[in-house]
């Protein structure tokens, strides 16, 4: 809201502008919520890494493939703390192995509800090779060190495109400090772009523009892995 009040005041010279311009909050709010979910998926997929090494360090110890998500769930809450998303998750999944459900029909289950691909993969891999008696040491070790490839990968990406990234938090700000600043120092120069039809109009393009520019952007520096 108070973007738009401010884009509405500096665009219009009319805070009641933002009532049109409500509608953005509806995007604001999906982006948003896009944005947490990303996020999320990345913290569990990180985490989960790290719960595919706790489990093939039990199974090199000489536990069942049962038991070994068990201990790793108690070194996922040494690791994380009880709260985290992967130490929840890993608690469903030992409940349901104690009520004697399939491990790999929970396993994929768990991939299923993540909507992580590399999960995904993991799990139905899990589950043909119990079945068919594969070497589940060697593939939980392999999954991990796959997602910890990928995750080294996306890091490099970011740290590379980091300054793009800033450049364009600056140019989100530009146009609005731009015309704050001439409405301070003067006025008379923005006059002829409010209260009159040409002027909204100008304006409304400018700002049509500037979002399209910033949605432009933000793609560009978006890479998935």
């Amino acid at each position: 809201m108070l973007y738009i009040i401010i884009a509405s005041y500096l665009f219009f010279d009319n805070i009641y502008f933002s009532i049109l311009l409500s509608p953005y909050i509806y995007v604001y709010v999906k982006s948003s919520k896009k944005k947490k979910l990303k996020d999320n998926k990345q913290k569990l997929c990180k985490e989960f890494k790290d719960a595919m090494l706790s489990v093939s360090v039990a199974l090199n110890a000489g536990y069942s493939i049962e038991n070994s998500f068990k201990e790793a769930l108690k070194e996922l809450k040494v690791l994380y703390g009880k709260e985290a998303i992967i130490v929840r998750e890993f608690k469903e999944i030992v409940t349901k192995i104690s009520n004697n459900e399939n491990i790999e029909d929970v396993l994929c289950a768990f991939a299923d509800n993540s909507g992580i691909e590399d999960i995904e993969y993991f799990a139905n891999i899990f589950k043909y090779a119990k079945r068919s008696g594969g070497n589940m040491i060697e593939i939980i070790r392999d999954t991990a060190s796959t997602i910890r490839q990928k995750a080294e990968v996306e890091q490099e990406i970011q740290t590379i495109i980091s300054g793009k990234k800033m450049e364009v938090k600056v140019m989100q700000i530009m146009p609005f400090a731009m015309i704050g600043y001439l409405r301070i120092t003067s006025p008379e120069f923005l006059v002829s772009l409010y209260d009159n039809v040409i002027g909204i109009v100008v304006m409304s393009i400018c700002l049509f523009i500037y979002v399209v520019a910033v949605w432009f952007a933000k793609r560009i520096v978006e890479i998935d892995i």
